[in-house]
């Protein structure tokens, strides 16, 4: 067991490293609250019989708790403290998260395809919101499997599963509306405003600016993401609006996710979300149909059990919902909402290199441009912050 004094220059020490004005503050805060001692040992009486002077002890309470809450809030590492194993470990969870994304791209056209083959046309809508439906209803079948996510569905985590699952609904439907009006390159660009978008509504929310190095990252990730596939031909139009409230959408479910799986269960909150995107598609299945009268239910179960429709639709359930979205309420929560952002952003590195090896794509020089500055994005998000600090840390010693 340590004593009062080495435990309390060890805190010190641990503050020191973090940076010298936290240190500072630290010692500073010790010191005050070492001689916040009570100044009445006792109660004392006076006035009638049975009245005690409880106020003077019960200020000097309060005090040495705003004092203590204070010392902990500043001994606790921040957020762009050295990466510690649980950061490290959410940076590669994210990142084969955005390898199973990456495949999801392939596995859409799949069974896109299909539904156009079997269904014509004017039926894509019933068949993307069919494949929607039994996606994110499988997942949340598997879900319910477990035993953990059986017993913790309370109202709070009910409640944090519709707005995660609304979010992450609206986005997809308004991406799907917005790729018919136009290419995919503009589509990729313009749903990669979500980087920016996460890190100006943080901006606003918390009256605090990003670390500069996430700016930065952020910027690149954003410029990567767009011209990963060539030079987007913008135009403003309807298409281009709904892809920009896509990208503003994905921004709300990065920080509904940061927010609610710090307060909730992240299991039992992934299947509830996933509940509710299921829902949400089979209103829209229910819309296609209602608009293309000539679909049937019998045209629907058989759409369904085609194998170039099946096959696309297990893998999209179980490794790009279960097992993506898992891993991202778990893991996330791990890093700051931006840094999350930027990592995502990788997705459509992993959905090119996809398509280039089943022949759908060449390879160009965008590829190695946009792909670059996603890479060197992710390195600045990730390293620029210990750079700095240490950095600044060089500088206080050779100056002490």
């Amino acid at each position: 067991m340590l004593s009062g004094t080495r435990r309390k220059r060890r805190g010190q020490q641990v503050r020191a490293r973090e940076g010298p004005h936290s240190a500072a503050l630290v010692v500073r805060c010790q010191s005050n609250l070492s001689h916040a001692a009570p100044r009445y040992g006792r109660p004392e009486r006076h006035g009638g019989v049975g009245q005690i002077a409880l106020a003077p002890y019960n200020q000097t309470t309060t005090r040495r708790r705003r004092l203590a809450t204070l010392c902990a809030r500043l001994s606790a590492p921040t957020a762009t403290s050295a990466a510690s194993p649980r950061s490290t470990r959410a940076v590669v969870a994210l990142l084969l998260v955005t390898v199973l994304w990456g495949w999801t791209f392939v596995w859409m056209k799949q069974a896109t395809d299909a539904a156009k083959a079997q269904l014509g046309e004017d039926g894509l809508t019933a068949g993307i919101g069919l494949f929607m439906t039994l996606r994110f209803g499988l997942a949340a079948l598997a879900m319910l499997a477990l035993p953990s996510v059986r017993n913790g569905l309370t109202r709070g985590v009910w409640s944090a599963g519709l707005w995660i699952g609304l979010a992450l609904l609206g986005g997809f439907l308004l991406q799907m509306f917005g790729l018919s009006g136009v290419s995919p390159a503009v589509s990729a660009f313009l749903t990669s405003l979500y980087v920016l978008f996460t890190a100006l509504i943080m901006l606003v929310r918390d009256r605090r600016s990003p670390h500069p190095a996430l700016v930065l990252g952020a910027l690149l990730a954003t410029f990567g993401a767009g011209f990963i596939g060539g030079p987007p031909q913008l135009t403003f139009g309807l298409g281009e609006g709904l892809t920009i409230g896509c990208a503003f959408l994905f921004a709300i479910h990065i920080l509904v996710t940061d927010a609610y799986t710090k307060r909730e269960a992240p299991m039992p909150v992934t299947m509830t979300s996933f509940a509710v995107v299921a829902a949400g598609s089979a209103l829209l299945c229910a819309l296609g149909v209602s608009l293309a009268p000539e679909i049937s239910a019998s045209a629907l179960v058989d759409l369904a059990l085609t194998r170039d429709f099946l096959v696309p639709l297990l893998f999209a359930s179980s490794l790009a919902t279960v097992l993506a979205l898992s891993l991202m309420n778990l893991f996330q929560r791990e890093l700051d909402p931006v840094r999350a952002a930027i990592i995502y952003a990788l997705e459509p590195i992993w959905a090119a290199l996809v398509s280039i090896s089943q022949g759908r794509e060449t390879v160009t020089g965008w590829l190695y441009i946009g792909g670059g500055a996603l890479l060197v994005g992710n390195l600045v998000a990730e390293l620029g912050p210990r750079l700095l600090r240490r950095r600044a840390q060089t500088r206080t010693h050779v100056e002490g």
